[in-house]
C-alpha cells in the first residue's frame, strides 16, 4: 500500500513539474503579463477582433491583435477604409513597451513608451525609422492608447503628412465579428 502511495505522489509530483515547463518556456523572458507599467499589460488584454472609427470623418475601420511568441509579442493588423493593410508589433524590451510599425508610406519606425501616472494611458513616441530619409517625409509620429474598459479603446495615430502633423483619433469596440482582412466591406 505504501508503495503505490509513492508511485501516485511520483507522478503527481511529474506531472506538475511538466506542466509548469509547458505553460511557460522561458521563465526570466519579457512578457506582457510581467512589466510592472499596468498601461503595458493592458496591450494584451487587446487580443480579439475591434470594430471602430476615424472620428470625426467617420472612416471606417477594423483592427485584430493577436499574443504570441510566449506572449512576449502583440501582432496587431489593422485595415482602414480605402487604405493599405498596415501591421505594428508591440513588444517588450526590458520593461518599456516598445512599437514597430511597418507604414504604408514605407517606412518602418520604432517607438518606445512613455512613462505614465495614469493607468489607462500608454502613449509611445517615435524612437528611430528606417526607409525615412528626412523627418520631413510621410511617416508616423507616436500612438496614445486609453483603454477604457475590455470592450472599448480609442487610439490616436500621430501622422506627420505633408509637412503638418495630423492626429489620427480612432475609437473602437470589441467584435464578436471576425477581423479577416481578406473581406473587403468598404
Amino acid at each position: 500500500m505504501v508503495r503505490v502511495y509513492v508511485i501516485m505522489a511520483a507522478v503527481v509530483a511529474l506531472s506538475l513539474s511538466s506542466s509548469d515547463a509547458l505553460a511557460q518556456i522561458c521563465r526570466y523572458c519579457p512578457s506582457f503579463m510581467k512589466p510592472s507599467s499596468p498601461p503595458i499589460k493592458k496591450l494584451a488584454s487587446l487580443a480579439g477582433c475591434w470594430i471602430g472609427k476615424r472620428e470625426p470623418d467617420g472612416l471606417a475601420a477594423r483592427v485584430s491583435y493577436e499574443l504570441g511568441s510566449e506572449q512576449s509579442a502583440l501582432l496587431e493588423t489593422i485595415w482602414i477604409e480605402n487604405n493599405p493593410t498596415m501591421y505594428t508589433i508591440y513588444y517588450i524590451d526590458g520593461d518599456v513597451g516598445m512599437a514597430h510599425h511597418f507604414c504604408s508610406y514605407g517606412n518602418q519606425l520604432r517607438m518606445r513608451a512613455e512613462p505614465s501616472e495614469d493607468p489607462n494611458i500608454l502613449s509611445l513616441a517615435l524612437l528611430d525609422a528606417t526607409n525615412l530619409k528626412s523627418p520631413d517625409d510621410n511617416h508616423m509620429t507616436h500612438i496614445r492608447f486609453q483603454f477604457i474598459d475590455e470592450d472599448h479603446f480609442n487610439v490616436e495615430w500621430g501622422l506627420h503628412h505633408n509637412g503638418r502633423d495630423i492626429p489620427q483619433p480612432y475609437v473602437f469596440r470589441r467584435s464578436a465579428e471576425s477581423c479577416t482582412g481578406s473581406q473587403n466591406p468598404w
